[in-house]
This record gives C-alpha cells, structure tokens and sequence, in this order.
C-alpha cells in the first residue's frame, strides 16, 4: 500500500500548494502570488520522494513474486495449505498498484511541467 499511499500524499499535498500560491482570494492570478516561491521547489521535492516511495514498494512486491515461484508450481491443494498462494496474490496486487501509484505519479509530473502553473 505504499505505492497508492505515497501517490495519496502527493495528490492532497500538492494540490494545496499549487491552488494556494494561484488562488489565494476568490480570483485566480496568472502567476504564484509574491512570496510563494518555495511552493514550486517543495511540490517538486515531494514528487522525487513519492516517487521513490512508490518505486521501492513496486521493487518490494515484484521481489516477493519472485520468491514464489518454486511455491506456485505446486498445486492448489499446497499452495492454499502453506500459505504461498496468499503471499503470491498479495505481491501481485501489490506490483499492480504500486506500479498504477508510480504510473500515475509521473504523469502528474509531466503535466505539471508541460502546463503553466496557474493555468486553471
């Protein structure tokens, strides 16, 4: 879960950094308001680290998968009994939503490069 958490962050954090420094009264401005420049620098510090978060927990879980595959081969009966089946489904959804978090994490970066700050 660190992977969509870390995304969660990012989504909350910088949507009142970057509507806040835009839209401070009831108008947008075209630029950040004077003073809050340290807005721009500290929305791209918390990118860097989400995404790292969400790339160590995609890591993670694809280290895992990878752990089970001597236990997948088994059948269903020995999966279900030793509880490497479980491990393998986890780890899975785990590489899927970690891997969804980091997808979604960068295309927020892209768009935040190619569109002017306070575009609306």
């Amino acid at each position: 879960m660190a992977g969509p958490l870390a995304w969660f962050i990012e989504l909350c954090s910088n949507y009142g950094l970057a509507s806040w420094s835009c839209f401070p009264k009831e108008y947008r401005g075209i630029t950040p308001i004077e003073g809050a420049a340290w807005s721009g620098p500290t929305i791209i510090g918390l990118w860097i680290a989400c995404i790292v978060v969400a790339l160590l927990a995609l890591l993670t879980s694809w280290r895992l998968f990878r752990g089970t595959r001597e236990a997948r081969e088994k059948d269903y009966y020995h999966l279900i009994e030793d509880g490497d089946g479980r491990l393998a489904f986890l780890a899975l959804w785990g590489m899927l939503l970690s891997g969804g978090a980091l997808i979604t994490l960068i295309a927020d970066v892209v768009a935040f490069v190619v569109l002017p700050r306070c575009a609306g």
